[in-house]
């Protein structure tokens, strides 16, 4: 199993609802894609009271097999949605997530 994930910026021309809205649905249809079998949206925003509210969103999709990231990527559907995102000057960065290890202090 694996994680693939995706961070996007806000488009300058949208209000961040309507954005959101369509990158809702724009997410969705990667669930639909080979490989993955989840998905989750997460609006991400400052810790901090000195910056702006809204930075972007988080798209975090679940592989059902180790393959699953490199079917998924390789996938008409995902090419298309990533295309989509660049265009309207979303900046994506996809990364898959490696093993973790736990931090201990």
């Amino acid at each position: 199993m694996g994680r693939l994930i995706v961070f996007v910026n806000s488009p300058y021309h949208l209000a961040p609802a309507e954005a959101e809205d369509w990158l809702r649905g724009e997410a969705a249809a990667l669930t639909a894609v080979e490989g993955i079998h989840r998905g989750v949206l997460s609006r991400l925003t400052s810790p901090s009271d000195h910056w702006g509210d809204h930075w972007g969103w988080m798209i975090e999709l679940e592989c059902d097999a180790p393959d699953g990231p490199r079917r998924a990527v390789n996938d008409r559907a995902w090419k298309l949605v990533l295309g989509d995102l660049r265009m309207l000057g979303m900046q994506p960065s996809v990364a898959l997530v490696a093993d973790s290890a736990e931090l201990t202090a």
